[in-house]
């Protein structure tokens, strides 16, 4: 009742905002600052056209006034209008670099759209966020340029905010007895990649030296992985809708002593609650291919193809490498029947190009290479995941001004994990995005016997299908550069012979590769876990280490 009474205030408020200023626009109807209040309120109201109208008023007025542009976009943006939010939020930029969050509100319009119109200048504004006079970027969206300094700029600037917002919690000094208490913070415990990944690991951990802790973030999808993440915790903490200080006070009351984060500065992620330090030892793993930035972050769970130690310089954590794969993996996820390429819209004869990472992953660069294999196997088609209409349309528009049918682009639709695992095998060879290479999705390609073709980066996130490739038996698919990967997949696709090779490479290894052994994997991680413990029960501070393979 009080709510409803609340919002039945503001509503007024809201109408009488706008009898004013509309008053004032007749006594001052070219007042630039007046039109632009006026367009605030009719967004509040959720008059979303309205307000877009208003502003472009005000901008005919005075075009060179950054607010008012950067306002524009998030009109566009409510209205669901990302290519012309994106063009706002450019111009924005554009008029004053140190707008806060233009240039993150730019990329987010942009990336899942593939709308490349003006993708050099937002590499280069995202690049310019650690300069002086520019407004930091969120951290997830330095992973699209392969700049390892870059990515720990941009988390340090973005902890460093996070901080002054943090509760403080008294350092621990002392542990109840009993086994070790392991607390993963994610809000991804649902139908969700992470969760694909680690459900078996958290099930798998020794109950009689760990006790383990789910802390959700994230509302609960009622998902067969959601269930099963409940119920393979010792205790499950459901999250989603407090506030940081009652999440923090959750976390102390558990008394956790390794305080796991799986998210880092992904969507949802709540990192500020690293930042109040609430456990003895602090760990960054497996969701963010970056450093959190955090001072408070003790550790990052790695391996040494990922992270090679001389590149420890641009963590703020102690690097940890796994013995085999920073990746956890579950090799009891269940597979469908398979399906034949008629279910998919794939033509039977076909050769066929994967390239399923998610559309944002896309760039103009890689795209090009892409068509240009397409051009070169002229019976071939690139099948892709499934993006919004605006993705679909910009996408088939690049194909067309590189030569290519439009029609080739194949758009898989989206179904369970079971299903989209029973239908990789229909690809002949998947084609690598660049840099933020695959993860969970080389996973997959690799279980189902798909060989990737892939480039090598500089940073974590352009390491990773790399690593898994490599591990997997097959490092002549890993590429050093654009050439080399063009010329790779190319010689693939014109080799029945040796891609069935390698499809016979994979699946004897599938039966053999550490990346697929769970339960050699919680060993090691088991290891790592308690090397922590013993260097923080010692007073020592934390310090890089490798954990040595699991024998037996």
């Amino acid at each position: 009742m009080l709510r409803t009474g609340y919002q039945h205030q503001m509503r007024g408020h809201l109408d009488e905002a706008v009898r004013t200023y509309r008053k004032l626009l007749q006594k001052v109807p070219d007042n630039v600052d007046v039109i632009h209040l006026l367009a605030m309120v009719r967004g509040k109201q959720g008059h979303f056209e309205d307000a877009i109208r208003l502003y472009r008023d005000a901008l005919r007025r005075s075009p060179d006034r950054a607010t008012l542009w950067y306002n524009l976009g998030l009109m566009y943006n409510a209205a669901s209008r990302p290519a012309e939010a994106g063009d706002a939020y450019a111009q924005a930029t554009t008029l004053d670099p140190a707008l806060p969050e233009a240039v993150g509100l730019w990329y987010a319009a942009r990336r899942p759209e593939c709308d490349w119109r003006d993708h050099d200048r937002l590499a280069a504004a995202i690049a310019a966020s650690i300069q002086p006079g520019h407004a930091p970027v969120q951290p997830f969206a330095t992973l699209m340029l392969d700049e390892p300094a870059l990515h720990l700029a941009a988390a340090r600037h973005r902890c460093q905010c996070l901080r002054a917002q943090a509760p403080v919690s008294a350092v621990t000094t002392a542990r109840r007895a009993g086994p070790w208490r392991i607390g993963y913070v994610s809000a991804d415990f649902r139908d969700h990649a992470i969760a694909h990944l680690i459900a078996r690991m958290l099930e798998l951990h020794d109950r009689n030296r760990f006790e383990i802790t789910a802390i959700s973030l994230g509302l609960n999808d009622g998902s067969d992985y959601r269930a099963r993440i409940e119920a393979g915790v010792d205790a499950f903490l459901d999250c989603a809708t407090d506030p940081t200080d009652a999440i923090a006070a959750k976390v102390r009351a558990s008394e956790i002593d390794i305080l796991v984060d799986l998210m880092g500065h992904t969507s949802g992620n709540r990192i500020e609650i690293f930042c109040s330090r609430l456990a003895p030892v602090q760990v960054a793993f497996l969701g963010y291919p970056g450093t959190s930035g955090a001072s408070e972050m003790d550790y990052i769970i790695a391996d040494a193809a990922v992270l090679p130690v001389a590149d420890g310089q641009f963590f703020s954590e102690a690097v940890v490498h796994l013995p085999d794969t920073y990746q956890a993996c579950d090799p009891s996820l269940r597979v469908m029947p398979p399906p034949n390429r008629a279910d998919c819209r794939l033509p039977d004869e076909a050769l066929v190009f994967c390239a399923f990472n998610n559309l944002q992953k896309l760039d103009p660069q890689t795209f090009a290479i892409w068509m240009g294999l397409l051009s070169a196997v002229p019976e071939s088609v690139l099948w892709l995941l499934p993006g919004n209409q605006g993705a679909i349309t910009n996408l088939q528009r690049e194909a067309a001004a590189c030569g290519i049918d439009p029609h080739r682009l194949v758009f898989a639709e989206k179904v369970p994990v079971g299903d989209h695992l029973a239908r990789l095998p229909l690809a002949d060879l998947f084609l690598d995005a660049f840099p933020y290479t695959a993860h969970t999705t080389a996973n997959d390609m690799l279980r189902m016997g798909v060989p990737i073709v892939t480039r090598r980066g500089r940073s974590f996130a352009a390491r990773v299908a790399a690593s898994l490739v490599t591990l997997m038996g097959c490092p002549e698919l890993v590429a050093e550069d654009p050439e080399h990967y063009a010329a790779i997949a190319l010689a693939l696709a014109r080799d029945h012979e040796r891609r069935g090779m390698l499809r016979a490479r994979l699946r004897d290894m599938r039966a053999t590769s550490p990346l697929f052994d769970a339960a050699r994997y919680v060993r090691h991680i088991e290891s790592a876990y308690e090397s922590m413990m013993a260097r923080w029960l010692a007073g020592a501070a934390p310090a890089a280490f490798a954990v040595a393979p699991a024998t037996g």
